[in-house]
C-alpha cells in the first residue's frame, strides 16, 4: 500500500506541475510550480486514488472511482479556497489520468504474474 500511495503522490505530482505549467507565465521556475493549489490539490487526489487503486479489484471501478475522486477533491478545493480555474473539469482531468495510471500499472502486474506462473509450470512440465 505504501508503495501505491508513493506512486500516487509522484503521478499527482507531476499532472499538477503539468497543468499548472499550462496557466502560469512561461519565465517561472519549476519549484513556483510544484507549490500551488493545483499541484497540492493533485497530490491529494493521487492519494485517495491510489488508496483506491489498492483496495480494488476491478480496472474499470478503479478508473470510474479515480475520476469521481478528482472532480470531489478539486471542487472540494475551490469551495475552501475559491480558486476559480474550472474545478470540474480540472478535477475530472487529473482523475481520469490518474485512474488510467493505476489501471494500467494493475493490469501489467497482472500480466507479468500471468506470465512468470506460465513460465513456471512450463519449466516444470506442463505445455498447452
Amino acid at each position: 500500500m505504501i508503495k501505491n500511495i508513493f506512486i500516487g503522490i509522484l503521478l499527482g505530482s507531476l499532472i499538477g506541475v503539468f497543468i499548472t505549467s499550462v496557466f502560469m507565465p512561461e519565465e517561472v521556475k519549476m519549484t513556483e510550480l510544484f507549490f500551488t493549489k493545483i499541484t497540492a490539490t493533485s497530490i491529494i487526489t493521487g492519494i485517495f486514488c491510489s488508496i483506491y487503486a489498492f483496495l480494488s479489484h476491478s480496472k474499470l471501478q478503479t478508473f470510474l472511482i479515480s475520476i469521481i475522486i478528482g472532480a470531489i477533491t478539486f471542487y472540494a478545493k475551490y469551495i475552501i479556497t475559491g480558486h476559480d480555474f474550472d474545478p470540474l473539469t480540472m478535477g475530472l482531468f487529473v482523475g481520469a489520468m490518474l485512474g488510467g495510471a493505476f489501471a494500467v500499472i494493475k493490469k501489467v502486474t497482472h500480466s507479468i504474474k500471468i506470465y512468470n506462473r506460465l513460465k513456471r509450470l512450463r519449466r516444470n512440465g506442463f505445455y498447452n
